[in-house]
């Protein structure tokens, strides 16, 4: 069945002496199968569900794994088993090998196809074969591998479309460079602009540089990028990253637009002529990025589904290749280059399972928020950079109070960590528990006093170490009250690094992490979970790759498993270390 179309639906009406003819069966078929690939492609989306990776078996030849995807249009496509060809034997590996190309590499896809099977007998004779009457009895469902050196038109295949935007702002003498933004970012937010380079076939050493002009990101207006080649290992591909801060704006789009006539290109050290350009967009938002992310899907998604009916395909491997005159060897197989990865219900369980499991850890390692008549806070969110929580604390009085006599209440965990906070206290006057009143904050006496009031000078002290704080109450006069309520508000400088000494170890974030050969990644490291800025990096392996001052860390051009160290320098005895593994794929 090669319907494209999802609607409109219609069924078989049954009724006695109906005469079903070939349509009737047809459409029987159709109405069954458009309902399940429109569930297919709405639903679980489009991409490979499991399996399908290519591996080289060698020089010339690959393996494509078995494994299911869902096309453009929700139909199934089943590899049922290990399918190896020679990239020679391949549909369009022809078309390659005509160009003069300056890329060396292709891209295998695959498409969903179907062919008729099982010749039989036709009675009403509407094809002769061998001067018989047959027709086929079957369609069989299937795939179709081919090789292109085009990339996919529609992005929105791959669910990284979703939350970044690459855009590609040069490719020429076998160099691509691309720009890869998030599509959205809260207001004042900090964000990464990576740069993408990739070697698409050049041998010799390249180096450029351009121009960026930026508009609503806090205090920049241009920004220069720069590579040399030369500083780094051969490889296909190396990676720029730049942090760059969301001006303090809504609903307005950042943009990062490369200068004219900014692109400035040596190679081997020869200046060449070339164009870069394009503009690459990150829209501010001053709600939660993953609510606008969803929030966008649903208003456009059916229009977008809906009107690319044309052929697309799902791209299982970037596969790079040296040629020789009429022979050519692989030179490195990059499985699923476009992510179009379908994120099935039995991860998205794993996924939510692990999510709740950190939460959980993160509860344990917080102190509680003020819970009970004793306490009864609350924590709101940060406003302009502070940390805020609202209690209540019942302070017994027993028979009442002479002047002078004191009284405390219990630890009151006000569920803001550890370190300095900072207690604002209101005394509530008036007999016992009950809204009614007046509310005091300060030293009693200013004011005339009201009937009720009982006067009272009112402290605080607050426990560092454990997160808590007491109230303690002193008696100005004679008082018959037997307990005496007080508002207290607890307020701390979100940006302050809190020191936890229950959790007083050093720690590298990632614990753990794979990466390829001359990929770059930052590392944080924190003590008692606060970030600490001031430490001092290192590689313990002589030939385990180079890591700066800012944890920037750049993996060496050789697999293995690397030692990567942190002492701060601040607080002297506090170190840590952890694992990288470092992959050639």
């Amino acid at each position: 069945m090669r319907n494209l179309r999802y609607f409109t639906f219609e069924r078989n009406r049954y009724f006695y002496g109906k005469l079903l003819s070939v349509d009737d069966f047809e459409c029987e078929q159709r109405y069954m199968n458009d309902k399940r690939r429109l569930i297919n492609r709405f639903v679980l989306g489009t991409g490979v569900v499991c399996g399908m990776n290519v591996v080289p078996v060698d020089d010339t030849a690959i393996s494509v794994e078995m494994g299911m995807a869902l096309d453009f249009a929700g139909r199934e496509i089943m590899i049922s088993q290990p399918v190896i060809r020679k990239l020679s034997m391949i549909d369009g590996f022809s078309d390659y090998t005509e160009e003069d190309e300056e890329n060396s590499c292709l891209y295998l896809c695959v498409e969903y196809d179907e062919s008729e099977k099982e010749p039989v007998h036709s009675v009403a004779g509407v094809r002769e074969q061998g001067g018989q009457n047959m027709e086929y009895n079957k369609y069989a469902e299937g795939y179709h591998l081919f090789l292109t050196s085009q990339e996919p038109e529609n992005e929105e295949l791959s669910a990284r479309a979703f939350y970044e935007e690459t855009r590609t702002v040069y490719w020429g003498n076998g160099i691509r460079v691309k720009q890869t933004v998030p599509r959205y970012v809260r207001s004042g937010q900090e964000f990464e602009l990576k740069i993408t380079v990739e070697n698409m076939g050049q041998q010799k050493p390249v180096s450029f540089s351009y121009d960026l002009n930026l508009t609503c990101i806090q205090g920049q207006d241009n920004l220069t990028i720069s590579f040399r080649e030369a500083d780094y290992a051969k490889a296909k591909s190396y990676t720029l990253t730049r942090k760059l801060k969301a001006g303090a704006v809504n609903d307005i789009a950042a943009r990062l637009t490369v200068a004219q006539n900014s692109f400035q290109m040596e190679i081997d050290g020869m200046p060449m002529k070339g164009e870069a350009g394009g503009t690459s967009a990150v829209q501010i938002i001053s709600g939660n990025v993953k609510e606008e992310i969803i929030s966008r899907y649903y208003q456009s998604a059916m229009e977008e589904i809906v009107k690319d009916t044309y052929q697309q395909s799902i791209y299982l491997a970037k596969i790079s290749v040296i040629r020789t005159g009429s022979t050519y060897m692989i030179d490195a197989v990059e499985s699923m280059p476009f992510h179009q990865y379908l994120y099935n219900n039995s991860l998205a369980d794993a996924m939510n399972r692990m999510a709740l499991e950190e939460e959980e850890t993160r509860e344990k390692s917080v102190p509680a928020e003020s819970r009970g008549r004793a306490s009864g806070g609350a924590q709101t969110p940060e406003q302009g950079g502070l940390k805020i929580a609202t209690g209540t604390a019942a302070i017994d009085m027993g028979i009442g109070g002479t002047p002078g006599q004191k009284f405390f209440s219990e630890e009151i965990p006000h569920g803001l960590g550890l370190g300095a906070v900072n207690i604002i206290l209101g005394e509530v006057t008036g007999d016992g528990i009950r809204d009614s009143g007046s509310l005091l904050f300060g030293t009693a006496g200013i004011f005339d006093p009201e009937p009720g009031e009982v006067r009272v000078e009112l402290a605080a002290k607050v426990n560092m170490e454990k997160g808590t704080f007491m109230i303690g109450v002193k008696c100005l006069e004679m008082t018959s009250q037997s307990r005496l309520r007080v508002n207290w508000i607890a307020v701390r400088d979100g940006q302050e690094l809190v020191q936890e000494r229950e959790q007083a170890v050093m720690q590298i974030r990632p614990d753990m992490l794979e990466l390829a050969i001359r990929d770059v990644y930052y590392f944080e490291a924190l003590i008692g979970g606060a970030v600490e800025s001031r430490v001092r990096w290192s590689v313990r392996e002589p030939d385990g790759g180079t890591i700066d001052e800012n944890g920037m860390y750049t993996a060496p051009n050789k697999a293995g498993v690397y030692e990567i160290l942190c002492e701060s320098m601040d607080q002297p005895g506090f170190r840590a270390s952890t694992f990288v593994v470092v992959r050639d794929v």
